[in-house]
């Protein structure tokens, strides 16, 4: 599911506003967790929040989906979707980083090996085919690209925090940034002519980006044994990804993409299969 919504995203964005977009998604996102709330009979939990459970889920939904996907969003209508997933998927080494001041977490000379290599991967990508000199097409899209990705790993480092059901904390999420991103309607006036590959685009990038997979990956996460077991499928994704953008949307990919992201990917293998040495010694 999530390695087909980059289609999506440039298909959407090449119709609407970024800001509307991100409307559109957050409210599909909202009916869908409140279905999944309903069918798992969680909606009574609304009722036993505490102040300081609910606060801590307004500021989750602030960063995400709030913040992340403006961002996020707002770069995919910028750079070619190859280069904009790509860079996405830096998450894994911004959540290593931020876990240093956040959770208190030392950084060893092997992480910081796996960084380097990780921030080469970020280097290629960027270079868009053209890594010597390196010169980005669209610097402002490589940043805002990159920035989600810090998004996206504060979100997960304050969700480390959070004691709620995760179906609930993520519907919370998900009205938080619906409520946040109404004001922003008013800046910019919705056309009245979008085709309805455009709205279908952005219907399902709010079903399968935010919606059901989310809920369906946190039930994987439920019923395996162990969860570092499906995790790494994850990583199959931006591939996958690749393959749909060059057979639907036609984009020529770039063979630094490829480098770059096995570069990513790579680094955050080998921080994981460290990670596991230490905790089998």
């Amino acid at each position: 599911m999530w390695s087909t919504v980059a289609v999506p995203f440039k298909i959407g964005l090449s119709h609407f506003h970024y800001i509307h977009f991100v409307f559109i998604t957050i409210t599909i996102a909202v009916l869908v967790s409140f279905v999944a709330l309903f069918l798992q009979k969680k909606l009574k939990l609304l009722k036993i929040l505490t102040r300081k459970e609910l606060q801590l889920s307004v500021f989750g939904g602030f960063l995400n989906p709030f913040l992340y996907y403006l961002i996020l969003f707002k770069a995919y209508s910028i750079l070619p979707a190859q280069i904009a997933q790509a860079l996405n998927y830096t998450w894994p080494i911004m959540l290593v980083l931020l876990s240093v001041p956040f959770l208190g977490q030392k950084l060893k000379l092997k992480s910081m090996a796996t960084l380097l290599l990780g921030f080469m991967g970020v280097y290629f990508i960027a270079s868009q085919g053209q890594p010597w000199p390196l010169k980005p097409a669209q610097p402002f899209g490589v940043m805002l690209a990159i920035g989600s990705s810090v998004i996206w790993a504060s979100f997960w480092i304050i969700n480390t925090k959070s004691v709620l059901d995760v179906s609930l904390n993520l519907f919370l999420n998900f009205c938080t940034g619906w409520v946040l991103t109404i004001p922003l309607l008013f800046l910019i006036p919705l056309p009245t002519n979008i085709p309805i590959i455009g709205w279908s685009a952005a219907i399902y990038s709010g079903v399968f980006e935010m919606g059901i997979t989310f809920i369906v990956w946190l039930m994987a996460l439920k019923l395996a044994d162990r969860s570092d077991t499906i995790s790494n499928f994850v990583f199959l994704s931006p591939f996958m990804s690749l393959f749909f953008i060059y057979l639907i949307l036609h984009e020529q990919i770039y063979l630094t993409t490829l480098l770059g992201l096995g570069l990513i990917i790579a680094a955050i293998f080998i921080d994981k299969w460290m990670a596991g040495q230490k905790k089998s010694s």
